[in-house]
C-alpha cells in the first residue's frame, strides 16, 4: 500500500475551475473519504489522481512517486465506479480475471486470486453468471472484487453505493468498511451522503466549490466545525442557525429570548472580543429537547416556538418550530406530546452551542 500526496492541485474546464489549489495527504492504509455536494469537484479530484483527467497545475504522489505523467494503467490503483462499469458478455469470473490477463499473469495464479476475492466478499457462487443476472449489491460486490485482485497499492472509489437501496447501502457501507479491515488498503471514497462520510472514515476531506473546506476525523469535524458550510454539511438533520446578539449572554434576533453562556462560551466571547456583536448562533437537532423530559433547567435556557410539523421516527421525533421566524429543527424524545399549532418550550444545551462570525462564516473556535 502508499499514501497519496496531494500538492495544490488545480482543475480548470473551459475557464470553470472545478478543483482550486487542493493539498491533501491520505496516509498509507488510510480510509479517506471526499464529502460534498454535487458539482464540489471530488470525483473530479478522483479522477485526477487515477489519471483520468490532467491537473492543470499541482502535483499528486502514489507513494514516493511523482505519478503526473504516468498512464492510469501504469499507477498501482484500482478504481469501483458508481455504475459498476461490468462487461456485460462476460462472466463475473472473467469480469473479475480481465485485468490480470492483460498484465499477462499466468492462468493459475489468476484462478488463485480470483477464487480469494470470491470468497471474501462472498461471492463464489456466482462467478458463472453474467451481470444481467446479479442484483445492483452482487454486481458492487463483482465491481469491488475486481479491485481486489489487482491488490493495488490504492482503491479508489466513485460513489460505488449510490445505486443501491437504503437497506442495502447500510449493509455495504458495513462490508466495505470490514473490507478496508481485512486488506488494510489506503482507499479514497467519494459520496455525497455525510452519514457515509461519519461512519466509514478514518479521514473526512469536506469540499465546497472545488475548496477544500475542512479536513479531519469525522467526530473532530462533526464537533468542531471551521465554519458555517460545513457545520451545516455534516450531520442529519442539519444544523440550525439563528442571527443573535453578544452581551453578558447570547440574545436571539428580535431581543425575544435570552440564553446563559457556559464558561466555554464565555471563553470564545472574550477571546474574540465579542460584547456589543452580532453573530450567527449553530444549534444542532440533538441539543434541543422537549423541557418536560428535563430535571432541573437552568435559568436562561428554554425558548418558547410554535410547532409547525412534527415528524415521528420510531426513537425519536423530529420537530419543526418557528423561532423568530426561522424554521428550526429539534430531535426530541418519542414521549414528546408536542402537536402542530401548539406551544412548545425547548431545552437548549447551552454548553454544545457554535458561534459564527456573521461576514466570514467561520467559527469562534
Amino acid at each position: 500500500m502508499a499514501k497519496v500526496i496531494l500538492k495544490n492541485l488545480t482543475k480548470k474546464f473551459e475557464g470553470v475551475v472545478a478543483v482550486n489549489n487542493m493539498s491533501s495527504t491520505v496516509e498509507d492504509r488510510e480510509f479517506a473519504v471526499l464529502v460534498g455536494p454535487s458539482g464540489c469537484g471530488k470525483t473530479t479530484m478522483l479522477r485526477m489522481i487515477a489519471g483520468l483527467e490532467e491537473a492543470t497545475e499541482g502535483d499528486i504522489y502514489i507513494g514516493d512517486r511523482l505519478v503526473n505523467d504516468i498512464a492510469p494503467k501504469d499507477r498501482d490503483i484500482a478504481m469501483v465506479f458508481q455504475n459498476y462499469a461490468l462487461y456485460p458478455h462476460f462472466s463475473v469470473y472473467d469480469n473479475m480475471a480481465f485485468g490480470l490477463r492483460l498484465r499477462r499473469v499466468p492462468k493459475r495464479e489468476v484462478d488463485r486470486m480470483v477464487h480469494d476475492a470470491a470468497k471474501i466478499l462472498k461471492i463464489e457462487d456466482l462467478l458463472k453468471r453474467k451481470p444481467k443476472q446479479l442484483s445492483g449489491g452482487q454486481r458492487q460486490r463483482v465491481a469491488l472484487g475486481r479491485a481486489i485482485v489487482r491488490d493495488p497499492k490504492v482503491f479508489l472509489m466513485d460513489e460505488p453505493l449510490s445505486n443501491l437501496d437504503a437497506k442495502l447501502r447500510v449493509q455495504m457501507r458495513t462490508e466495505i468498511a470490514k473490507l478496508h479491515q481485512r486488506l488494510n488498503a489506503t482507499i479514497i471514497y467519494v459520496t455525497h451522503d455525510q452519514t457515509e462520510a461519519m461512519t466509514m472514515a478514518d479521514k473526512i476531506i469536506i469540499m465546497k466549490d472545488g475548496i477544500v473546506q475542512q479536513t479531519g476525523k469525522p467526530q473532530e469535524v462533526y464537533d468542531h466545525p471551521d465554519n458555517m458550510f460545513v457545520a451545516g454539511f455534516m450531520g442529519s438533520p442539519a444544523m440550525n442557525f439563528l442571527d443573535a446578539a453578544i452581551t453578558d449572554r447570547v440574545t436571539l434576533k428580535g431581543g425575544m429570548f435570552e440564553l446563559n453562556t457556559t464558561d466555554r462560551i464565555k471563553k470564545i466571547i472574550k477571546d474574540n472580543n465579542l460584547i456589543g456583536k452580532e453573530i450567527v448562533l449553530g444549534i444542532r437537532p440533538e441539543d434541543l429537547e422537549d423541557s418536560n423530559f428535563v430535571q432541573n433547567i437552568p435559568a436562561n435556557s428554554t425558548i418558547t416556538a410554535n410547532v409547525e410539523v412534527t415528524e415521528p421516527m420510531g426513537s425519536e421525533i423530529y420537530v419543526y418550530v418557528d423561532i423568530e421566524g426561522i424554521l428550526v429543527t429539534a430531535r426530541v424524545n418519542p414521549r414528546s406530546k408536542f402537536r402542530s399549532g401548539e406551544k412548545a418550550i425547548l431545552y437548549v444545551d447551552i454548553s454544545k452551542m457554535h458561534l459564527f462570525d456573521k461576514d466570514t462564516e467561520k467559527s469562534y473556535i
